[in-house]
């Protein structure tokens, strides 16, 4: 009896030792990439030991990148990337046959093709300034005062009408006040897609601090990809700073 439970001990032990060794060889032999995160709907709660994180890959506009395919859920899919002058990793293409060259990040489809709008607005603040953003959602029309919060690279974070009493919750956050002088909307079909790097956990009490930087777009995540594209998280960037 005693030797049947050294044996199991054992065999659990080299079977959690040869985890730890294929992961530290899908590091050292994949390619890195840094993916930019966006927020997530603040009332999705932290779950505790790890935080969701949700990428500028997962919603894809699939007219947008000429895909000509018909995505159904749980389809394998790879989507090329193309390296931005931030370090950052942005999608180009989208197809469900692996790609020969090129870097690329394996995932299934989570939500298959579904129609969507695409917003452009021109709004003249209280300054006289013009400014041109591209919110993700839009309900106001031409003519209508609204508070904007815009984030440290101008995303729109929020928005409200103007009499609303509401400011921008984050601090961090910019504020606009202005007129809205044109709306334009723009209809493509959308698939959002996972990669398996969705969830990562985190030390105790370093949860909120997390995802107060995802909800910012603050936070970036590297990424190793193995050579079929398969991608696991190597570790997160806040404001530039590696979190150890």
């Amino acid at each position: 009896m005693r030797v049947k439970f050294i044996a199991l001990v054992l065999l659990q032990a080299l079977l959690l030792a040869g985890i730890a060794g294929y992961r530290q060889w899908w590091v050292a032999t994949g390619t890195s990439v840094l993916l930019r995160t966006e927020p997530v709907d603040p009332r999705d709660l932290f779950r505790g030991d790890y935080v969701q994180l949700t990428y500028g890959i997962t919603n894809l506009d699939i007219d947008q990148l000429g895909a000509r395919d018909d995505f159904r859920r749980n389809d394998r899919v790879y989507v090329l990337l193309q390296r931005e002058a931030d370090g950052t990793y942005r999608p180009t293409a989208l197809r469900t046959i692996e790609p020969t060259s090129g870097t690329y990040i394996q995932g299934r489809v989570l939500r298959g093709a579904t129609p969507i709008s695409r917003w452009e607005i021109t709004v003249r603040d209280d300054a006289g300034a013009i400014q041109v953003l591209r919110p993700r959602w839009f309900t106001f029309k031409q003519g209508d005062r609204i508070r904007l919060c815009l984030n440290a690279q101008d995303a729109v974070m929020n928005i409200s009408r103007a009499d609303s009493g509401d400011g921008c919750w984050n601090k961090e956050w910019r504020q606009v006040i202005g007129t809205v002088e044109e709306v334009r909307e723009r209809r493509s079909r959308q698939v959002a897609v996972n990669y398996g790097i969705e969830n990562y956990f985190v030390e105790e009490g370093k949860g909120r601090a997390i995802e107060a930087a995802r909800n910012a777009s603050d936070l970036r995540v590297e990424v190793s990809l193995r050579r079929d594209g398969k991608g696991t998280i190597t570790g997160l960037l806040m404001d530039g700073k590696r979190l150890r």
